[in-house]
This record gives C-alpha cells, sequence and structure tokens, in this order.
C-alpha cells in the first residue's frame, strides 16, 4: 500500500518519484506520438493507423487520471482514508479497463466498416510514412515501458502494477500492428492492405478486450467489498488454527480487501477469569499468526466474555 502517512507531505520518498517520472515521461511521449500517428493515418489512409491512435488517445486520458491520483497520494492527500487508499487505486485500475473496452469497441467497429466501404489504397510513401511513424511509436512503447517496469518492483500499488499491464499491452499491440504495417508498406495491393488493415484493427480489439477482462476481475470484488478469495482465506484458516488454545472462544471472522491490503477483522471471546494481561497476551499471539500467515494483513480483534457459561473447568 502506498504510504499516506503526515510525513508524506513533507518529504516525498525516492521511489515515488521514480514512479511519477516514469509516468510522467510517458505521459508525454504518448502526446506526442498520438498527433503523429494521427497526421500519418490521414496521409497513408490507413484505418488501422487510426485505430492505434483513437486507442491511444482513450489509453492516455487514463494514464493522465492515474497520474493525477498517484501524486496525491504520494503527497498524503488522502488522509480522511481509514481503510487506506485501496479502492483509489482500483479505481484507477477500473479506469483503464474502461478505456480498453472503449478501444476496442472502436477498433472492431471501424473494422467491420472497412470491409463494406470501398476506397483507394494509401500512396506508396504514405503507406511508408505509416510504417515508419508505427516503427517510432513501438520504439517509444519500448522505451515507456521499460521505464514503468523499472518502476515498478514487486509490491508496487495496484495503480502501477496497472500502468505496467497497460504499458505491455500497448507494446505488444504496437508490435504486431507495425508488422502489418510494413506488410502494407510493402506490397500495396489493395487486397493486402485491406487484410492487413481488418487483421491488426481485430486484432488490437481482442488483446484489449482479454486484458479488460482480467483487469476488471481483479478490482471490481474489491471496490464492492467482496470478502477475499480461497487463497487468502486458508492462511487465515490454518493461523486461527494454529492458535486455537488461545482463546477461549471464536466468532465472526470478517474480511476484505483494499489495493494489496487484506483487512482482517474478528470476534475472540475469552472466560471472565482471565486477566487482562492473559488476554492481551493472547491477542497479540493470534495477530502475530495472521501476520506470518496474510502478506499485507491489517488485523482488527474485538474481544469479549465467552458466550459460553462458566469459567475454566467449570460447568456449563
Amino acid at each position: 500500500m502506498v504510504s499516506t502517512a503526515p510525513e508524506a507531505r513533507g518529504t516525498i520518498r525516492s521511489d515515488h518519484l521514480e514512479r511519477e517520472r516514469s509516468l510522467r515521461f510517458a505521459i508525454t511521449v504518448d502526446a506526442l506520438l498520438i498527433t503523429a500517428m494521427l497526421l500519418s493515418s490521414v496521409a497513408g489512409r490507413s484505418l488501422t493507423m487510426f485505430a492505434e491512435s483513437v486507442r491511444a488517445v482513450l489509453m492516455l486520458s487514463t494514464e493522465v487520471f492515474a497520474f493525477v491520483a498517484i501524486r496525491r497520494i504520494h503527497r498524503g492527500q488522502f488522509l480522511g482514508f481509514d481503510f487506506g487508499v485501496g479502492k483509489i487505486e482500483q479505481l484507477a485500475n477500473l479506469a483503464i479497463t474502461g478505456g480498453m473496452l472503449g478501444s476496442a469497441a472502436w477498433i472492431a467497429i471501424g473494422a467491420v466498416r472497412q470491409l463494406f466501404i470501398v476506397r483507394e489504397p494509401g500512396s506508396p510513401a504514405g503507406l511508408a510514412f505509416v510504417a515508419i511513424v508505427g516503427a517510432i511509436n513501438t520504439y517509444f512503447n519500448w522505451v515507456s515501458w521499460l521505464a514503468v517496469r523499472q518502476a515498478t518492483p514487486p509490491g508496487s500499488p495496484v495503480i502501477m502494477l496497472a500502468q505496467l499491464r497497460s504499458r505491455s499491452v500497448k507494446l505488444a499491440s504496437s508490435c504486431f500492428v507495425l508488422l502489418l504495417l510494413t506488410i502494407a508498406a510493402v506490397f500495396t495491393d489493395p487486397g493486402i492492405v485491406l487484410l492487413t488493415d481488418v487483421s491488426g484493427a481485430l486484432f488490437v480489439a481482442g488483446f484489449l478486450v482479454r486484458t479488460a477482462r482480467e483487469m476488471w476481475r481483479d478490482g471490481l470484488p474489491d471496490l464492492i467489498d467482496r470478502s477475499v478469495d480461497e487463497s487468502v482465506q486458508r492462511p487465515i484458516t490454518r493461523a486461527l488454527v494454529e492458535q486455537f488454545d488461545a482463546y477461549d472462544y471464536l466468532g465472526a471472522v470478517r474480511t476484505r480487501r483494499s489495493g494489496k491490503t487484506v483487512f482482517i477483522e474478528l470476534t475472540l471471546g475469552f472466560f471472565p477469569d482471565r486477566s487482562g494481561s492473559e488476554i492481551e497476551e493472547r491477542r497479540a499471539a493470534v495477530k502475530a499468526a495472521l501476520h506470518r500467515e496474510v502478506a499485507h494483513a491489517d488485523v482488527a480483534i474485538i474481544t469479549g466474555v465467552t458466550p459460553v457459561l462458566g469459567t475454566r473447568g467449570g460447568d456449563a
């Protein structure tokens, strides 16, 4: 989880600044490339490049949103959230997902329309210009991907992982599109140009839909406070079984995830003749076991008198 402590308002950590620099660089490069892509798509009459430009515009808008959000997180401007900023991170994640779905829809519609619209292909010089711009776009997507990956080590916040995944999608798409643009530039036959345009558009659309579906599946449960899945529930159960003798009664166990933090709230009951210090030691033992079993756990234990009548060794 990204730090939101008050001291974050003063000195910003170096790794946070590195994240911001990588995103700022990527956004600046994207803005310049989009302009060149739009111009080349008009000059070469390339629907594939135009679709790539539209996709890039939509993705750029979500990246700007993510950049603004992560700057505010790094500067501790979300201090009023008792459960951290995981939902904000996931909201940015889902915003990127929306950009992907919108891009996929636009590209697919353009590909279908191209099958029914008869038009002259671009000139050889125009198609060559499109391929050159596509190569430049691919190169800078590679550079941007490297910058974001370097700023996203294991354990990074969800918003940065979403950015890295988005950059991976863009790089893979641009590589395949470059291949098709190069084919269209070399073989200027109208049939080949049409085939490469449609193939490239449908590939990019399918790739974006698949990635968006995965990101939606990962982010939506956090926003609606769904309990954590079995992969986390099992370690929680294991920890409670391990500390079975530390409590006299186990009440409700509630879980939720916010970003990468897992919030665990459980109720433990103790016999009334146990001392306060003994209860505190037992609570600490249970909490330590949960922290060992569940990474990034935030544990809250509510204690009370066990509903079982009697005391230790007494009759019910």
